[in-house]
């Protein structure tokens, strides 16, 4: 129809408009991990922290983590996924992030249910906020109605555990949703830090029933000040944000 607006193209467009500051994570590889996509010991394919993970949550974890950009502190990434839940958020950065995941989930949703071994989803949820915020996350607000045709998880935090505990807890989440026996979940996160948080809440989904759990993340945190990071970040920096690939590309 002449006039119609192509609402796919739209956000093609508006995801182009950040490919400048965004960066796909590396492939996974000695020194980068393949859980993460941060930087590993030299030997390694898994980095420290997701190995205690591993091991805290006896394997209980997320079957595939997916970044869909590095978010390198101090740098526009990183500043949008903190401005959009402000308390008087961009609806400029809201649109953007809502645009990068929606279309990023579009386009690459077969290579995360390969990576995960499923065959589809059957639920979805995004990890509760620990830090004593009124409401529902800004993500879930965010995302509103555009996932509806997958049943969502409600999971909530245990305010017994400290928001700013940055270690694996296994009851730093329950899941509430009554048939999750079997169910193939996908599990939203603005930002990996250090993945407790989202490793966590794949643990409170398996724990209740889910037989496999995929995380998707829209940041990747950099930490520019921690050496390990320089071969990334070196590797990165004059390549721009490519949609038609991902961390887990089929």
């Amino acid at each position: 129809m002449p006039g119609a607006v192509d609402p796919w193209g739209a956000a093609r467009g508006r995801v182009a408009q950040q490919a400048y500051y965004l960066r796909n994570p590396l492939e996974p590889a000695p020194g980068i991990c393949y859980v993460c996509r941060g930087p590993a010991g030299p030997e390694w394919t898994r980095c420290y922290t997701c190995d205690q993970h591993l091991k805290a949550a006896q394997s209980s974890v997320a079957d595939a983590v997916v970044p869909i950009s590095y978010a390198v502190k101090g740098q526009q990434h990183a500043h949008a996924l903190a401005a959009y839940k402000s308390t008087f958020p961009s609806k400029e950065v809201q649109t953007n992030l809502l645009n990068l995941l929606l279309l990023f989930l579009a386009d690459h949703h077969g290579c995360v249910e390969r990576a995960a071994l499923v065959d589809t989803w059957t639920h979805v949820t995004v990890v509760p906020s620990t830090r004593g915020r009124q409401g529902e996350h800004p993500l879930r607000a965010l995302i509103g109605s555009h996932l509806r045709a997958f049943p969502w998880v409600q999971l909530t935090a245990n305010s017994r555990v400290p928001a700013d505990l940055r270690a694996f807890h296994p009851d730093r989440f329950t899941a509430a949703s009554p048939d999750l026996v079997g169910a193939h979940v996908l599990l939203l996160d603005d930002t990996w830090t250090t993945g407790a948080r989202v490793q966590a809440a794949a643990y409170a989904l398996k724990q209740a029933g889910a037989s496999r759990v995929a995380a998707v993340v829209l940041g990747r945190h950099v930490n520019p000040g921690y050496g390990g990071w320089k071969p990334i970040l070196n590797a990165i920096k004059d390549q721009p944000y490519r949609q038609e690939i991902c961390a887990v590309h089929g």
